[in-house]
């Protein structure tokens, strides 16, 4: 899965969140790209990753940005911060990469496990305005809690260890797609139309395969895969 970067106008921000952010959207600032973040991330890990913003108003701007966002998980009309960061001033066309630090926890009112929909907007702490926003998908993968005895579909993986090619079969579900992590939730393989995939290019090591049924079951197993 790739990021999807866009960016998003004024009135569908308008119709995602409440009068209460609306009101802040004026003209001052715009996010034009993610940069640094993962396609995949493991729950309740903390990454570090950065915004490109760009002065889109007609104003000198010195001082710090919230990145406050909103998931398509959480309940309408609430938001979270990545935080405050200081990025000094820039003028009127300039742009910015400003780093922020976050943990990608998992509950009830940020994210889930799966793909989520992200949508980002600056909020300048003084004066306190904004602009376009940005979307991006993430997918978070609980790879500390795989189950290693799951029995809800009968998945063969074989040769392990899989030092020049990885293959998965089953006799009773038909798969649609099997992934490789490496055990940071890097996604380093994924194929849709092959059951067997490549692994000779990969370093040795212990990796999550992950395959997709037909039925929506998501099975998955720790491997040894890779060469010296």
């Amino acid at each position: 899965m790739k990021k999807l970067v866009s960016l998003l106008s004024v009135a569908l921000l308008a119709a995602l969140f409440s009068t209460k952010t609306q009101a802040q959207f004026l003209g001052t600032f715009s996010i034009e790209q993610v940069i640094g973040l993962p396609d995949t991330l493991n729950a309740n890990s903390t990454y570090s990753f950065a915004f490109q913003v760009r002065n889109v108003g007609n104003t000198l701007y010195s001082g710090s940005i919230n990145f406050d966002f909103y998931v398509d998980s959480m309940t309408p009309g609430t938001s979270q911060s990545f935080g405050a960061n200081q990025v000094g001033g820039f003028t009127p066309g300039d742009s910015a990469i400003v780093p922020v630090t976050y943990n990608f926890s998992i509950n009830n009112s940020t994210f889930n496990i799966g793909d989520n929909v992200v949508v980002v907007w600056p909020r300048a702490i003084n004066p306190n305005s904004a602009a376009d926003s940005l979307t991006f998908h993430v997918f978070i993968a609980n790879l500390n809690s795989v189950d290693e005895s799951d029995k809800t579909a009968d998945l063969k993986i074989f040769p392990i260890p899989a030092k020049d090619f990885v293959s998965f079969t089953s006799q009773k579900n038909r798969i649609e797609e099997v992934k490789l992590y490496d055990m940071s939730g890097h996604l380093v393989l994924q194929s849709k139309e092959h059951l067997k995939i490549f692994t000779g290019h990969l370093t040795e090591g212990v990796y999550i395969a992950e395959a997709h049924f037909a039925d929506g079951i998501i099975s998955r197993r720790k491997i040894i895969a890779g060469r010296n």
